[in-house]
């Protein structure tokens, strides 16, 4: 459990801390990776086997196949930190810098280059955006091993009005991707997206300043009951249409 508090605060953290302050430059900050592990490493005592330093984590979360959204490139990174463009190899570092970006490194083998990003996650919550910190090209990679569905798919269009849970809590999902939680503390507004992977398993990905939630999802024949189950539990949450 403590090994997933802290990657989960990872990929909070990658939602949280942008790059809106970033300018433009042919030189990135200088690292502070070194004194983020360092700071963090007085918890792996108290937080056992299982804990991982901010930079393998972020690691941790990058480590996946990606594609350049509109075009025909794909990027594979691995948990090892090396990786492949379109078959051309790399290595990659993750990591933090003093203007408080968190931080993608790419390192092509055989080349005196080093191509720095600020990553920042997207609206799906299947995506991560790459502002170059080097005057190179931004990049918005999504996830290669999932099917984006529009909302007029015959897997999505239902998951469209107003959803009541056993709270009371109300969520808003529109076709545009926009969504709105009403609840007892307020409103919260954000963005939702449906997928669906390889398993032929249904997604969906609420995401809020701060975070995302994933859901696997079912929707009853009628269209007015959603269940929902969080990846890697048995807890269902039903919803019911308005």
């Amino acid at each position: 459990m403590k090994r997933l508090i802290v990657t989960m605060l990872l990929v909070t953290a990658i939602s949280m801390t942008g790059c809106a302050d970033s300018k433009k430059s042919d030189t990135p900050a200088a690292s502070t990776t070194n004194e983020v592990d360092a700071a963090a490493s007085k918890l792996k005592d108290s937080a056992g086997d299982g804990y991982l330093l901010p930079s393998e984590s972020v690691a941790k979360v990058v480590a996946k196949k990606w594609k350049v959204d509109g075009e025909n490139i794909v990027y594979d990174l691995k948990t090892d930190g090396t990786g492949t463009k379109d078959g051309e190899a790399f290595t990659f570092e993750c990591g933090f810098d003093e203007d408080n970006n968190i931080t993608l490194a790419i390192i092509p083998d055989g080349k005196d280059e080093k191509l720095t990003y600020a990553i920042t996650t997207d609206s799906t919550g299947y995506g991560i955006n790459l502002k170059s910190l080097d005057g190179g090209e931004d990049l918005r990679l999504l996830q290669a091993d999932v099917e984006f569905l529009d909302m007029s798919d015959e897997r999505a269009s239902d998951l469209v009005g107003i959803w009541s849970d056993e709270s009371g809590n109300k969520y808003e999902f529109r076709k545009n991707g926009k969504m709105k939680i009403k609840g007892s503390s307020g409103v919260t507004e954000g963005t939702y997206s449906a997928v669906q992977n390889e398993e032929g398993t249904l997604l969906l990905n609420l995401v809020v300043s701060g975070g995302s939630l994933e859901y696997e999802y079912t929707l009853s024949d009628d269209g007015n009951t959603l269940n929902l189950v969080s990846p890697g539990t048995e807890t269902v949450h039903s919803w019911t249409k308005e």
